[in-house]
């Protein structure tokens, strides 16, 4: 179970809890207390709307709210939803600002307490209420490192996954190559002796005979020809290919939904700037997943002009830098260092459009 649907879980209990008996109370004799009606519907309202979207304007709002009931109290159990809020600041924050944002809480719980019942009331009940969201605070403070160190750690093998298949590309193609060549160096060598060997046995032979040591010479030097033909094919078709492995890179992503689309047969010729290829995938699927939260990102990489172009889009929330973060400052020094480029279009609310171009040395096939 997600942290976010454990929150959701705690919220809608809590909520009952306080909710339920202030429902009975109200019901009775007694006229409705509307001010605390309006801070529970605010509570609520900034709870579930702080699931769809995390903001820590919404944390304040439920912060508000939860003080207000209290200075309202209706039924005593409305410190109760300072627990809920833990919850959010340990999924969300740092201990450290989690920790100051508690102690906030419980002081003016304990204000509130006093004015509404008495000072000592407000002592007895603030240890408790204090402990509560200390145990929220920290346990999903917990559960929120393990989840990055498990996204961190997921992410690293199917990197490493990737990488693999990049390596094993190339590994294949440098032993075919070797053995291109050793075919070229052997056979080359021996069908170039056997020409002139075949030229001078033409010169000193007459006849009939003669014709025969023509066409072995002929032969042999189609031969020598067929021979250069292969190898040089055989460099021109090598290269590794990168669909594999970006592929490889998508799947595992769980969010952002990655629509990858690839040109057919799409190589590079050498590994390093292939590396820089996948590196930059990478980069620009982390980027859509962590600052941007998109829920769908779209990658085309295609070959243009002899270089390889990588166009990405998501639907996440953008931002008002158009210099992107260090990640991607880092994928543009990768990129320029061997003479590519990238451009980046966003907006608050419109996401993210990545370019980046990047020559390729022997061309992309």
């Amino acid at each position: 179970m997600t942290q976010s649907r454990l929150i959701a879980i705690a919220g809608l209990l809590a909520l009952g809890m306080v909710g339920l008996p202030a429902f009975i109370y109200h019901a009775g004799p007694p006229p409705s207390d509307w001010r605390w009606v309006v801070a529970f519907a605010a509570f609520g309202g900034a709870f579930a709307a702080d699931l769809r979207r995390p903001r820590l304007v919404l944390l304040l709002v439920e912060s508000a709210a939860a003080i207000a009931l209290v200075l309202l109290r209706c039924n005593g159990y409305e410190g109760t939803l300072l627990a809920v809020i833990a919850m959010q600041l340990g999924a969300r924050t740092g201990r450290r600002a989690g920790l100051l944002w508690v102690g906030a809480q419980s002081l003016l719980l304990i204000g509130a307490t006093a004015i509404q019942v008495s000072p000592k009331a407000a002592l007895l009940l603030a240890p408790p209420y204090l402990g509560f969201q200390l145990v929220a605070l920290f346990t999903f403070d917990f559960m929120a490192r393990e989840m990055a160190a498990r996204a961190a750690l997921a992410a690293a093998n199917t990197e490493l996954r990737a990488v693999q298949e990049m390596l094993a590309d190339s590994s294949r193609m440098a032993e075919r190559l070797r053995i291109a060549h050793e075919l070229h160096d052997a056979l080359g060598h021996r069908l170039t002796t056997l020409t002139l060997n075949l030229e001078a046995a033409m010169q000193l032979t007459q006849g009939p005979s003669r014709a025969h040591v023509e066409t072995s010479q002929a032969m042999a030097r189609q031969l020598l020809a067929e021979v250069r033909e292969i190898v040089a094919d055989s460099a021109a078709r090598d290269g590794v290919q990168l669909a594999q492995a970006l592929k490889t890179l998508a799947s595992a992503v769980p969010r952002p939904a990655v629509h990858l689309e690839i040109a057919d047969g799409l190589r590079v010729a050498d590994p390093e700037r292939a590396h820089i290829l996948l590196r930059c995938a990478q980069e620009i699927v982390t980027n859509a997943a962590r600052h941007s939260d998109a829920e769908n990102l779209w990658i085309v990489i295609r070959r243009e002009d002899g270089a390889v172009l990588i166009k990405a889009h998501d639907d996440g929330r953008g931002s008002d830098r158009s210099d992107g973060g260090f990640g991607l400052r880092g994928m543009r020094e990768r990129v320029e260092r061997v003479g590519g480029g990238l451009r980046i279009d966003t907006r608050p609310g419109r996401g993210f459009d990545v370019t980046a171009w990047l020559p390729v040395r022997g061309g992309a096939a």
